[in-house]
């Protein structure tokens, strides 16, 4: 017989509130029947879109952006992506995020991966999709605190970087990872 090795939560309270995330403390019951305080971020879910370009002759570039983050005090190269707001779905904030993020709206749009960032402190889900047929059909539209370039990058260049600055969200390496599954390698 296997041994449980689940924990059963007990209680959960807010303790820390800002406009980004909510920090819980979350008191669970082990497997062996003693109790622990741990916390965890709660944040809503994310969506980050993998936007494909293609070139002559079969070749593929990645529409990629460039911002500021905060956390890292640097800038990131990534993939288009964003919050997930009230009431809408995955697939929706995926074309919104990419409209406003890169002014391009998607042919073809399809959620390849559902994902925990951190499942150790975070209790969100970041949905990963795959946009092919990019038509630029706006201007871009950032949130008041949002300052970003968009750009086309080979894919050799982005897996070249990835993991190397400015390359440096995680996420993104998940999400080209969830793209090689799908499609494979883009060479």
């Amino acid at each position: 017989m296997k041994e449980s090795i689940s924990w059963e939560p007990q209680r959960k309270k807010s303790i820390f509130s800002t406009r980004v995330f909510d920090i819980h403390e979350i008191t669970s019951k082990a497997p062996n029947e003693t109790e622990g305080t741990y916390y965890a971020l709660h944040a809503s879910d994310w969506v980050i879109v993998v936007p494909v370009l293609e070139g002559e002759g079969g070749a593929r570039d990645f529409l990629m952006v460039r911002q500021w983050r905060h956390g890292a005090e640097a800038e990131s190269v990534e993939f288009p992506g964003g919050v997930i707001d009230r009431g809408e779905t995955p697939a929706e904030a995926a074309a919104r995020e990419l409209r406003e993020e890169t002014g391009h709206t998607a042919g073809k749009l399809e959620r390849v991966a559902a994902i925990s960032p951190n499942p150790a402190i975070m209790d969100n889900t970041c949905h990963i999709f795959i946009a092919e047929n990019l038509v630029r059909t706006h201007d871009t539209d950032l949130d008041e605190d949002e300052f970003l370039t968009a750009q086309p990058m080979s894919a050799a260049a982005v897996f070249q970087g990835m993991g190397r600055p400015p390359f440096i969200h995680a996420l993104m390496a998940a999400a080209l990872f969830a793209y090689v599954q799908k499609k494979g390698l883009p060479v």
